[in-house]
Formats: C-alpha cells, sequence, structure tokens
C-alpha cells in the first residue's frame, strides 16, 4: 500500500496536479486525405494524450517536428517529430504541450497538398 501512495504522489507530481487527475485524452481522426479536427487546441501546461487514428486503408503520418520537440512527451514516442499510421492502425502518445502555434502535416509524397495538413494552437 506504501508502494501505491508513492507511486500515485510520483505521477501527481510529473503531470504537476492532483493525484486523482488523469490527463485528457483528444483523438485526431486520419483518412486520406485529411485530419480532424482542424485545428486541435490544446491547454498549455495540461497533460494530455494524443489518440490518433487512421481509417483509411493507406498509410499517413502525423508529422508536426516543432510541436513533439516542444512538448515533454510523458509516455510514448514521435521519433522525428512524426507519429507513423500504417493503414486501419492507431498510436498515442501522452505529453505536456508548450504555448505556441505549430504546423502539422502528412510527409508522404504530395499528401500535403492534397489537404493533409493541420495547425495545432496550444493556449
Amino acid at each position: 500500500m506504501r508502494y501505491r501512495r508513492a507511486l500515485v504522489a510520483a505521477l501527481s507530481l510529473s503531470f504537476g496536479g492532483s493525484a486523482l487527475a488523469q490527463p485528457a485524452t483528444q483523438t485526431i481522426v486520419v483518412w486520406s486525405y485529411g485530419f480532424s479536427p482542424v485545428p486541435l487546441h490544446l491547454a498549455a501546461g495540461r497533460p494530455v494524450t494524443l489518440v490518433f487514428e487512421n481509417r483509411s486503408g493507406s498509410s499517413h503520418d502525423f508529422s508536426a517536428e516543432r510541436f513533439f520537440a516542444n512538448s515533454t512527451i510523458v509516455r510514448g514516442s514521435a521519433p522525428g517529430g512524426e507519429i507513423d499510421l500504417p493503414p486501419h492502425t492507431s498510436r498515442s502518445v501522452t505529453l505536456v504541450p508548450r504555448s505556441g502555434s505549430y504546423g502539422a502535416h502528412c510527409s508522404h509524397f504530395f499528401h500535403k497538398q492534397l489537404g493533409m495538413s493541420d495547425q495545432i494552437v496550444v493556449d
């Protein structure tokens, strides 16, 4: 029991909130050729789990190098500032975003030009 309390207290400090606080969840839907929501609004300094759902039969990614570099990633990863999404898969990353406005897009050939771009607004 003592171990459990210590773990809860440590998690509380790492998220900067109460011991019972859980990160908010925001789902980003990916399809050929778009993202939703546009723009993506997040709260600065508050932990959030971003769930990326690729609902298409094609591979895509969510590339936002500056955003991921300026966020503190708590769980998961975004190697090279990108979330790779094979067909019909989902990936998640929990992070604490820093205030700012960041661009995001699919880096696959010509996908950005076909509408796969987004704006991340962190207030």
